[in-house]
């Protein structure tokens, strides 16, 4: 029974590493003097490795797969904004939600156990841009990754009911460099690279991404991308309360952008 649970519980406790799936950001050359603004909505197939605790389960090996990740779906959004002043000054702001859950019944013996895990990863970044040539730039950036999980499990077997459910929320501080490059009026390349956690809530957390855009106009434009967050988290406490999670999530992430 333990077994069971824990393998059911951490195969959907798939997004507990931000993956996520934060940081899609875009930008263009804008006017001096003005304000630039940025809608991405985007979709992100991760691969979780690492491995987690939660409650009095064993600490558990995690390699779980995109497949997996969607099989389990119940429902998902993500998307991401910005805020560009005089070409210079910016906000970012990026959320991403899940909420997947999977069960199993036992016909034998009359029962079920049940999982379901909801999260919900946002960003906020200022930053400014040290460089910029034409539509080229680098940007300097410093915020945070507030995480908040909710873990529940629900067993109704006849030897063993019960109901728990763990609630952790956290805020990691995070600075990092970005860039943009155009190599001609359709294509461009993006980088962004960050470090966080420092000790203040996961002891560590670190952040790579890049890709390529094809610029429909100066308006859309489309992106496909390669992102990488890995976190390194413990609540400190022990017994139900328990949830630690040390985790490498990577992935394609493909998304549209509207400028405004």
């Amino acid at each position: 029974m333990r077994s069971f649970l824990s393998g059911s519980i951490l195969s959907v406790c798939l997004v507990a590493a931000g993956q996520g799936l934060s940081g899609a950001a875009y930008a263009e050359d804008g006017a001096a003097g003005k304000w630039t603004f940025l809608v991405a909505p985007y979709l992100l197939a991760p691969t979780i490795s690492g491995d987690a605790k939660i409650g009095r389960l064993p600490t558990t090996t995690l390699n779980v797969s995109p497949g997996t990740i969607f099989e389990n779906l119940h429902l998902g959004a993500m998307g991401h904004f910005e805020a560009l002043y005089d070409d210079r000054f910016g906000i970012a702001v990026d959320v991403a939600y899940m909420n997947l859950g999977s069960g199993r019944t036992f016909p034998a013996v009359g029962g079920s156990v049940k999982a379901n895990v909801k999260q919900t990863v946002s960003e906020v970044f200022a930053g400014y841009r040290v460089w910029k040539q034409d539509k080229n730039w680098v940007e300097a950036y410093v915020g945070g990754r507030w995480w908040i999980n909710e873990l529940g499990v629900r067993a109704a077997l006849p030897a063993n009911a019960f109901s728990h459910t763990i609630t952790e929320s956290w805020v990691d501080p995070v600075i990092g460099v970005r860039g943009q490059a155009f190599l001609s009026d359709d294509w461009s390349l993006y980088g962004s690279a960050n470090i966080g956690g420092f000790g203040v809530a996961s002891d560590f957390t670190w952040g790579l991404q890049a890709g390529v855009g094809y610029h429909f106009s100066e308006s859309v434009s489309a992106q496909l991308q390669y992102k990488a967050t890995a976190v390194d988290y413990d609540n400190g406490k022990s017994g139900a309360d328990a949830f630690s999670y040390n985790t490498i999530t990577h992935g394609p992430m493909a998304g549209l952008v509207f400028r405004f």
